[in-house]
């Protein structure tokens, strides 16, 4: 029974017979052995592309510079920073020029002003008319054509459940892609992921996307789309496998995670911690803006007793203003365990 469970996790590379781990879901494999990419019928992935990494220590130097950068008035956070996992992980991607041509047809409504007489008595008690204008809603047609052509790169797994990696997908640059090789990123050591996405799904899915970003363009200019249709033309499909890679560390006891491009080891997306220290910091000062909000409050009331106030109202109300905005940053930092910045 254990032998069968085993089995149905495993993968018998067809080009070096290399026994690869694989998920229930996996359709597109890359052996760990050789390099090799193949469906899970044991056809090969003919010419596809990856982009090149980075090595370990250029990914943490990368990190480090992320950590100086956003680490505040925790001027020991790069030397106290431990570093307990560096992995470089090859995502897959399915990517293809994607023609679409949409017809749409609906209607927008407009305010049309109509023109009436009407008779009224003047202070006089004459008669007399007037031309009053009014608007009244009107209905335009509006038939039109959205075109595109794109390119529409597309996570082959059916989860994002990597720390970043959404935000890592956004920048991986097509221009920077060659023609796979698995040689030159052996030594790196790196995790292969395998497509749970394969190609006919990803026209699919491809094709679904692009009209329902054109149908939304549609609509965003009428009151109501009443036709709309979207014909694709997906050509040029490859398979891209992209590096990836997330950083785990400790600082004073706790676990934080970093995100970065593994083509060029900058940070995509990283978790700063705040400490004791600095909540204490951001307390007082979120106390201090309540006192000060409370102070510019009393000067504005006071001010609006006077007849020529206006400068106590305009100080009341500039010290309440920056009371509140302290009180709000001081106090959302306590409630914090860590800010998250943008690399």
């Amino acid at each position: 029974m254990g032998s069968e469970a085993q089995a149905a996790d495993m993968f018998k590379c067809p080009v070096c017979n290399g026994n690869v781990k694989t998920g229930p879901d996996d359709v597109v494999i890359t052996c760990t052995y050789c390099g090799s990419t193949t469906t899970i019928d044991g056809k090969e992935i003919g010419d596809h592309l990856m982009e090149p990494a980075v090595d370990e220590n250029t990914r943490l130097q990368a990190f480090q510079k992320f950590l100086d950068k956003n680490k505040g008035f925790n001027k020991s956070l790069v030397k106290a920073a431990q570093v307990v996992e560096n992995r470089l992980i090859y995502v897959p991607v399915w990517t293809s020029r994607v023609k679409a041509d949409t017809w749409y047809k609906g209607y927008k409504t407009v305010q049309v002003p109509v023109q009436r007489t009407e008779t009224y008595r003047d202070s006089e008690g004459n008669t007399q008319t007037r031309t009053v204008t009014e608007y009244e809603t009107g209905y335009v047609p509006v038939q039109d054509e959205i075109h595109t052509d794109t390119d529409e790169p597309l996570l082959a797994r059916k989860g994002a459940a990597l720390y970043g990696l959404e935000e890592y997908l956004d920048s991986i640059d097509l221009k920077s892609t060659i023609k796979y090789d698995y040689s030159r990123i052996k030594d790196l050591s790196p995790e292969m992921l395998n497509a749970e996405i394969g190609q006919d799904e990803y026209e699919k899915t491809v094709h679904g996307r692009v009209a329902d970003r054109h149908r939304a363009q549609a609509a965003s200019g009428l009151t109501e789309l009443f036709d709309c249709r979207t014909t694709t033309n997906v050509r040029g499909t490859t398979y891209l496998q992209a590096p990836f890679s997330l950083i785990r560390y400790k600082f004073q006891g706790e676990l934080y995670k970093c995100a970065l491009n593994g083509r060029t080891g900058k940070v995509v997306l990283g978790e700063i911690p705040i400490t004791m220290a600095q909540r204490a910091i951001w307390t007082l000062l979120g106390m201090l803006g309540v006192v000060l909000s409370g102070v510019g409050g009393e000067i504005l009331y006071y001010g609006l007793g006077l007849d020529d106030g206006i400068a106590f109202m305009a100080g009341g109300g500039l010290a309440a203003f920056l009371g509140i905005a302290m009180a709000f940053f001081g106090f959302r930092v306590l409630l914090m365990t860590q800010r998250e910045k943008k690399g």
